[in-house]
């Protein structure tokens, strides 16, 4: 995993491009720029929150800041994933001709998205100051909590990039997972209203944990547990580690499997 790393340092300047490229081509030409970022989610959010918090009325205070608060986090790494586990097969000219850790590519699809998520969360931040929990100290926490995420989303879209590779209908198995996955995740709900017997379906779940440490610092003003943030430095070393692995383990095949 060290000489991984030291290579992604070597070449560190083709992975800030590799970021920047992928950021000027989805806006380019946009009037509102990656301000279109925060407004997928904000409509998703209106829609959620008018179906979940007047219709069916979950008992959820400040329903809004909740649901924005997972649900950004949800969406980097649904959108990092969706464009890590492509990024070998819808590349294959620079794979087949082109000498560079091939380990950039989904890294750098990770990058811009987290870059986004980056922007959009400063400006939830913001708002939590005034309609939540105020300058709460705990929200220095979610730059912490938001690089665990990082380093556990780069490991698993490592390893989907990789099954790709050898089996091609991996991404419409994971956009299958996802939206299985999301209903798992208490981003519309707590974990309270949740009946005890499937309670365990939720803390099995590795994305619970980043939303709950979301929620307890943007919400609840509260420093997330520090038993939580130790199970998400644990799950994101694991999944980094392992990505990593199986990466390097099957690089030297890419060209000839795409």
């Amino acid at each position: 995993m060290i000489a991984n790393l030291r290579v992604l340092w070597r070449y560190r300047d083709l992975l800030r491009g590799l970021v920047q490229r992928d950021l000027r081509v989805k806006y380019k030409g946009s009037v509102l720029g990656i301000g279109w970022s925060l407004a997928h989610p904000l409509v998703v959010a209106a829609v959620y929150t008018l179906a979940f918090k007047f219709i069916l009325r979950v008992p959820i205070d400040n329903f809004a800041l909740y649901l924005l608060s997972g649900m950004l986090p949800w969406t980097a790494f649904t959108a990092s994933l969706g464009q890590s586990t492509g990024s070998i097969v819808d590349n294959v000219g620079l794979v087949r001709k082109v000498a560079f850790p091939r380990m950039v590519l989904p890294l750098g699809a990770i990058g811009s998205h987290f870059t986004q998520f980056a922007f959009m969360y400063a400006a939830l931040l913001a708002a939590a100051i005034v309609v939540g929990p105020g300058l709460a100290p705990a929200l220095l926490s979610v730059p912490v909590v938001a690089a665990l995420q990082l380093a556990f989303t780069a490991g698993l879209g490592l390893v989907l990039a990789t099954l790709h590779v050898h089996f091609r209908d991996t991404k419409h198995l994971l956009d299958v997972a996802l939206q299985v996955w999301f209903w798992v995740t208490p981003i519309v709900y707590t974990v309270e209203l949740i009946p005890e017997r499937f309670r365990p379906l939720v803390y099995a779940n590795p994305m619970a944990a980043f939303v709950e440490a979301y929620h307890a610092a943007v919400v609840n003003g509260q420093w997330p547990p520090a038993v939580l943030m130790a199970l998400l430095v644990v799950l994101s070393a694991v999944s980094a580690s392992a990505g990593m692995l199986v990466f390097a383990h099957a690089e030297k095949r890419f060209a000839e499997r795409v």
